[in-house]
């Protein structure tokens, strides 16, 4: 069951300031809806087909062989209007709309509660399942998924949940993978105190496959209430920013997300609770690119919503370790031209009053004026050195060392070093990988 806690959200808050050293901004990011143009018109086309096969079966124990076999192909269905919302529907056999909602077999009948009539690929979907048993004095149940193609289960091991004396319910969230997709049969067993076991299957549910159209700003996320709870910028290198975000979606695969025109990207790290996922994304994108933009599908409205925020990369000093070449900011100048003068301003306090709480002062400034002026420290790094984009294990490495090289020591915490190459790339390496 693919359930993680959302608990250490305050280990990833510190991400944004060893990396940056300040607040991530929020509050400039936009959420509006894609209105196509008329021209536009063709590239929000969508394909669709039909998937699965018969929406019930007679499972009983004589023809339960029979149900292990796959059902013929259903032929495709392609889209035959301009807009998503205009799509046509799934036209039911006289056999489909007449059968009866449960299987009429002696050990369990099961049945759909809640099944999507339209599946887009990639989003994660949710079938609920009710299953009659007659007897009361069940022990065990389990459930299993067979035959089918190209789907995941992120929830296979979810247990079911007794509704009344003899029914039970559960819910399976399920993700199809390729346009030629195919979901499982189910099977469920149950277990009596007495060790006898008993299990029905039952066949896919009839549904339409919907297959968007990517272009250049479609980050391949289909969910709801999307929000980028942080982002920051900074530079990378001459000729690219890092753009580093904490997004939050409802029933969404944010595990997919991805950004066309990055140089380079990843997700570091991903946590889902209940239908709730949030995922820390970084992407390098070039220095030219004035505004980060991507769309996203919400399948309740059947529309994109574009999401946008500015890039304003940081250009902070050496205290907070994130400037390319912190020696040379000119940031460092002014700070040292303010702790001269108020230097100054205390010794001179100090001659006129005599009072030695200024002369403290002055000390104080001049130590904190000295404290600037120190040189960073140099270190080697060893040929085969990992260096990664964030402080944590599981972050994705951007390059490994092919030679000792040496570099300079920019900030050290608990597990990490961050370095600065001399291409003036920055990076994390593990501490015992400094010499």
């Amino acid at each position: 069951m693919l359930t993680l806690s959302l608990a250490g959200s305050a280990l990833h808050a510190g991400i944004f300031d060893s990396l940056f050293g300040s607040k991530p901004k929020k509050s400039d990011v936009k959420v509006e809806e894609v209105v196509p143009q008329p021209s536009d018109k063709k590239k929000m086309i969508v394909e669709e087909e039909v998937i699965s096969a018969d929406e019930y079966i007679d499972s009983s124990d004589e023809n339960e062989d029979a149900v292990f076999e796959e059902s013929p192909a259903v032929p495709e269905e392609q889209a035959i209007s301009d807009e998503e919302s205009e799509v046509s529907e799934v036209t039911q056999s006289q056999s489909d709309t007449e059968a009866d909602p449960f299987i009429k077999v002696k050990n369990i009948l099961l049945s759909y509660t809640q099944k999507p009539e339209k599946i887009y690929l990639g989003e994660h979907f949710v079938v609920k399942l009710k299953a009659i048993i007659p007897e009361t004095n069940i022990t065990a149940i389990e459930t299993g998924f067979i035959g089918g193609k190209s789907y995941e289960i992120l929830n296979r091991d979810n247990p079911w949940v007794q509704t009344g004396t003899n029914s039970y319910e559960n819910s399976f969230i399920f993700k199809l993978l390729d346009k030629d997709a195919k979901l499982p049969n189910i099977k469920v067993r149950n277990q009596s105190a007495g060790g006898k076991v008993q299990s029905e299957i039952i066949k896919p549910f009839r549904a339409k496959l919907v297959t968007l159209r990517e272009d250049e700003l479609f980050s391949r996320v289909i969910g709801e209430e999307l929000h980028i709870v942080n982002h920051q910028e900074r530079p990378y290198d001459e000729h690219s920013n890092i753009v580093v975000m904490e997004i939050n979606a409802t029933r969404a695969n944010l595990e997919d997300f991805h950004i066309p025109y990055a140089l380079r990207e990843g997700i570091d790290d991903i946590k889902v609770s209940g239908d709730a996922q949030k995922i820390y994304y970084f992407a390098i994108v070039s220095n030219m690119r004035k505004d980060f933009r991507f769309k996203y599908f919400d399948p309740r409205h059947k529309r994109y919503e574009m999401v946008s925020f500015p890039i304003r990369p940081i250009d902070t000093s050496i205290s907070t370790h994130t400037e390319l070449n912190p020696q040379k900011s000119r940031y460092i100048f002014y700070k040292a031209l303010f702790l001269v003068v108020m230097a100054l301003l205390f010794v001179a306090l100090f001659i006129f009053r005599r009072n030695n709480i200024f002369l403290i002062f002055a000390a104080l400034f001049i130590t904190a004026l000295a404290y600037l002026q120190i040189p960073i420290t140099k270190a080697k790094l060893p040929a085969g050195t990992a260096l990664r984009i964030l402080p944590m294990a599981n972050s994705t490495l951007f390059l490994r060392t092919d030679q000792p090289m040496e570099v300079d020591i920019l900030l050290r915490k608990k597990r990490y070093t961050k370095v600065l190459l001399p291409n003036k790339k920055i990076g994390w390496v593990k501490n015992e990988a400094i010499r």
